[in-house]
Protein backbone atom coordinates (compact mmCIF):
# COMPACT_ATOMS: atom_id res chain seq x y z
CA UNK A 1 0.00 0.00 0.00
CA UNK A 2 3.14 2.27 0.55
CA UNK A 3 4.22 1.68 -2.51
CA UNK A 4 1.43 2.46 -4.20
CA UNK A 5 1.47 5.54 -2.65
CA UNK A 6 4.65 6.70 -3.49
CA UNK A 7 3.96 6.12 -6.87
CA UNK A 8 1.28 7.99 -7.35
CA UNK A 9 2.79 10.86 -5.13
CA UNK A 10 6.04 10.99 -7.45
CA UNK A 11 3.91 10.79 -10.82
CA UNK A 12 1.24 13.49 -10.00
CA UNK A 13 4.37 15.90 -8.84
CA UNK A 14 4.09 18.18 -11.88
CA UNK A 15 0.68 18.74 -10.81
CA UNK A 16 0.98 19.59 -7.34
CA UNK A 17 2.05 23.32 -7.66
CA UNK A 18 -0.57 26.39 -6.67
CA UNK A 19 -0.38 29.18 -9.01
CA UNK A 20 2.05 32.16 -7.94
CA UNK A 21 0.58 35.57 -9.62
CA UNK A 22 3.52 37.30 -8.68
CA UNK A 23 3.46 40.65 -6.38
CA UNK A 24 3.66 44.43 -8.10
CA UNK A 25 3.96 42.98 -11.69
CA UNK A 26 2.79 46.10 -13.49
CA UNK A 27 4.86 48.42 -11.10
CA UNK A 28 7.08 50.68 -13.31
CA UNK A 29 8.99 51.79 -9.65
CA UNK A 30 10.19 48.63 -9.56
CA UNK A 31 10.48 46.65 -12.62
CA UNK A 32 11.00 49.66 -14.99
CA UNK A 33 9.27 50.51 -18.04
CA UNK A 34 9.33 46.64 -19.14
CA UNK A 35 10.16 43.40 -17.84
CA UNK A 36 13.02 43.19 -20.36
CA UNK A 37 14.41 46.58 -20.10
CA UNK A 38 17.55 47.08 -18.11
CA UNK A 39 17.28 47.93 -14.20
CA UNK A 40 17.44 51.89 -13.60
CA UNK A 41 19.16 52.44 -10.44
CA UNK A 42 19.55 55.57 -8.45
CA UNK A 43 23.17 56.84 -7.31
CA UNK A 44 24.14 57.30 -3.45
CA UNK A 45 24.62 60.93 -3.07
CA UNK A 46 26.67 61.93 -0.45
CA UNK A 47 27.40 65.04 1.09
CA UNK A 48 31.44 65.93 1.28
CA UNK A 49 33.04 65.70 4.35
CA UNK A 50 34.17 68.76 6.22
CA UNK A 51 37.60 68.63 8.08
CA UNK A 52 36.88 68.07 10.91
CA UNK A 53 35.37 65.01 10.30
CA UNK A 54 37.69 63.76 8.12
CA UNK A 55 40.54 64.81 11.24
CA UNK A 56 38.60 62.81 12.99
CA UNK A 57 38.41 59.41 10.68
CA UNK A 58 42.22 59.95 10.05
CA UNK A 59 42.86 60.22 13.60
CA UNK A 60 40.60 56.67 14.33
CA UNK A 61 42.22 54.69 11.22
CA UNK A 62 45.70 55.86 12.89
CA UNK A 63 44.82 54.61 16.39
CA UNK A 64 43.44 51.29 14.98
CA UNK A 65 46.34 50.68 12.08
CA UNK A 66 49.49 52.29 13.63
CA UNK A 67 51.88 52.49 10.97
Amino acid sequence: MIAILATLTSCFGQHNHAPNPGVNLNSKRIYGPSRDAEPNQLKNEYADADTELRLRINDIRNQLFPN
